[in-house]
């Protein structure tokens, strides 16, 4: 029987800033506008840090996902209709949030193949609506991988937006264990494609799934070999103990050493941090990289 790691106390999140008034508005607009955020459904550790800051990652096409991903917390009941509506939702809350940079997210939604979908055209509806209400926002999208699907990819090249991310989550030989309905192949074609389509892109993965550090090199040189733009690295945080096991919690000084590997050895921008997640700092990035 495996033995579960004690977590390190830099990992440990204060939940100080749940009473101020910033955190409740980011809870009364997602409640009043019905939307879902990654940032409650993955249970991620920033949510109180992000929600006081008065942002969020909105997670699109309802909270239940298709895959089985085991280091994952969305859940994976049966999904939900699509929410038309949704699209306005989003813009009224990136509104009265004062958002001047908007991350999109979703789950993954495989049982909507018909006409090459799987959510790309919830993507276009969402992006779209953006682009009209809030002509200013930049908007960065998280996006599942559509099943490779090329005409699915090219409703988000049409809608252009600012960044694509796409997360690879990990390296090739823990799929099978960790993403056992995803494909690395697939993941790495997906960011390659839109990195030939011009856009920004982005990528990110864990550590602690297993992992051994020329694994995680040679990660990051596929990775720029493709020439991704922006990489994140974070620590696997166990969700619940019938997610997968952590194998290792790397040190604060283990992410820096990697981050400086990434600066030395590529030409990609990282954000290699414990806490660090798909969006986290995302806005902060987007200005760096593009000179702004």
């Amino acid at each position: 029987m495996n033995t579960r790691l004690r977590l390190p106390d830099y990992l440990k999140t204060s939940i100080a800033s749940l009473d101020n008034a910033e955190y409740k508005k980011v809870k009364k607009i997602l409640l009043e506008n019905n939307l879902n955020t990654v940032c409650n459904e993955a249970r991620c550790p920033n949510k109180c840090k992000c929600y006081s800051s008065l942002t969020a990652t909105f997670m699109i096409l309802g909270k239940n996902c298709t895959r089985n991903c085991a280091f994952c917390n969305v859940c994976g009941d049966k999904p939900a209709v699509v929410d038309i509506n949704e699209p306005e939702h989003i813009a009224d809350a990136v509104n009265k949030l004062g958002l001047k940079y908007c991350v999109i997210t979703s789950v993954t939604r495989d049982d909507l193949y018909q006409d090459n979908d799987f959510g790309s055209v919830h993507y276009f509806n969402v992006i779209d609506k953006l682009r009209h209400c809030c002509p200013d926002v930049k908007i960065e999208v998280l996006t599942p991988d559509f099943c490779g699907n090329k005409i699915a990819l090219d409703r988000i090249v049409e809608a252009k937006p600012d960044v694509f991310n796409h997360n690879i989550e990990t390296i090739a030989r823990l799929y099978p264990v960790a993403r056992q309905m995803a494909n690395f192949a697939r993941s790495l074609d997906v960011l390659r494609y839109m990195k030939e389509k011009n856009f920004i892109t982005k990528s990110g993965f864990m550590l602690g799934l297993g992992e051994d550090i020329s694994e995680i090199h040679d990660l990051i040189h596929i990775l720029d070999d493709i020439k991704l733009d922006i990489v994140t690295v974070g620590q696997y945080i166990q969700p619940s103990k019938k997610h997968l096991n952590v194998s290792k919690y790397y040190t604060e000084q283990e992410f820096k050493d990697l981050e400086e590997y990434i600066k030395n050895n590529t030409s990609i921008y990282p954000v290699c941090a414990p806490l660090a997640r798909s969006s986290y700092q995302a806005f902060e990035t987007y200005m760096k990289i593009t000179h702004c």
